[in-house]
């Protein structure tokens, strides 16, 4: 009898580690999947807040690019740059021109610095309107920096790369300094050479440079 009893006892234990052990584990799994639900609900959340935010950046901005009243479509661009989406950016941009057109030069320069984009062009376009911002508001510096980041952007592009290599020579001629102005139109000449094709005023202000520099 007391071998049995003695049998008894440990497969009794077994049994009870065993019970205490599956109690535990499903307390664990029970935590971890509240925790994958709760993570599940916060992305279905942001989810449909980033859905509701599109919406509204599509509406507003739809209106915005039919709107002819200049004033009512800057509202609208600013109201659709509020939300973060790739309509917002645009928005952001849009706003940007008209504040540039009507001379708000330091207000466009903080909806593109807020802008973002995927293109090079766009990304290009972007600092190549905040340069001109600058240069209307005699900030050369940080004009010339806004340039140079576009020339980046834009990656070699053929059209666009000389056209920025003006205005930063412009702006160089501004600051008197003729050296770089030289370098910027020397560019265009040895790496665009198709550019100034059939036209002498590239070749015509390089030379107007390097003598200003030789000064």
């Amino acid at each position: 009898m007391e071998n049995n009893q003695e049998h008894v006892q440990p497969v009794i234990q077994e049994e009870a580690d065993f019970v205490a052990k599956t109690k535990k584990y499903r307390k664990q799994l029970t935590t971890l999947f509240i925790v994958v639900a709760i993570i599940l609900i916060a992305i279905l959340a942001w989810f449909l807040v980033r859905q509701s935010q599109a919406a509204k950046a599509d509406q507003a901005i739809a209106l915005a690019d039919v709107e002819q009243n200049d004033s009512i479509a800057l509202n609208l661009y600013k109201e659709a740059a509020t939300h973060g989406t790739k309509s917002g950016d645009r928005a952001k941009v849009e706003a940007a021109i008209r504040l540039y057109k009507a001379g708000n030069y330091e207000e466009a320069v903080k909806y593109l610095d807020e802008a973002s984009a995927s293109d090079d062009i766009v990304a290009a376009g972007i600092e190549t309107l905040k340069g001109d911002c600058y240069v209307n508001l005699q900030n050369y510096d940080a004009a010339i920096k806004a340039y140079e980041e576009a020339i980046s952007e834009a990656d070699g592009n053929t059209q666009l790369v000389p056209l920025i290599l003006i205005k930063e020579a412009n702006v160089y001629r501004e600051q008197k300094n003729y050296a770089a102005e030289a370098k910027a139109y020397g560019k265009i000449i040895e790496e665009y050479p198709a550019f100034g094709q059939g036209s002498t005023d590239i070749r015509k202000y390089y030379e107007r440079a390097k003598a200003s520099a030789a000064e």
